[in-house]
């Protein structure tokens, strides 16, 4: 990549600044954004003088890094180049719309960072949920757990109510044998020894 910018650079003072900005704009021209703007860089790593020719590289490359048609769409880099075409040229012929663009440009990578945020927070809500759910799962099957536990206790009460009710019944038949035994043996003369 170095060397392609070196190569491209020893290129440009051979064919004179004019020439690889006039094949940096031709390439612009033609839809070739890429190759325009390692045409654009190299033009602008030369160190050429202040002017229009310069003004109009570094707007291009900016307006070629803030396009989303472009495979090289990066806001970030757009605002550096906006604000260096400012600083070189602040009331020049693209100024007006590179404080535009800028202004843009600036709001497209507060919102960038706005959206990053928000789906940090979501992955990282999702992660909650996910956790959630998993606890929401175990408690269930706990909770489905204790239901068998608390249907077979319930089942058992049951059978122990069923045996207490035939065990109150057996006593209360019990007591009803006793007291009629009872009743035989008031009745029966108490037995004395001097009956032998």
């Amino acid at each position: 990549m170095k060397a392609r910018k070196t190569a491209l650079a020893m290129a440009m003072v051979a064919w004179g600044c004019a020439s690889v900005d006039q094949r940096a704009d031709d390439l612009f021209s033609a839809g070739e954004y890429s190759q325009a703007a390692r045409a654009y860089e190299a033009y602008l790593d030369s160190d050429p003088e202040p002017g229009s020719a310069t003004s109009k590289a570094i707007y291009r490359l900016a307006v070629t890094y803030g396009s989303t048609s472009t495979s090289l769409y990066d806001p970030e880099k757009s605002v550096t180049f906006l604000e260096r075409l400012l600083a070189v040229d602040p009331y020049g012929e693209y100024s007006l719309a590179a404080n535009l663009m800028l202004q843009l440009q600036k709001e497209i990578v507060s919102l960038n960072a706005v959206v990053a945020s928000r789906r940090d927070l979501i992955q990282t809500l999702i992660a909650d949920l996910s956790c959630l759910q998993e606890n929401l799962d175990r408690t269930e099957t706990e909770v489905g757990e204790k239901n068998e536990t608390v249907q077979a206790l319930s089942e058992r009460i049951d059978r122990l109510r069923s045996e207490i009710s035939q065990l109150s019944k057996r006593l209360s038949d019990r007591e009803s044998e006793l007291e009629m035994l009872k009743e035989i043996d008031l009745e029966v003369q108490p037995f004395q020894d001097s009956d032998y």
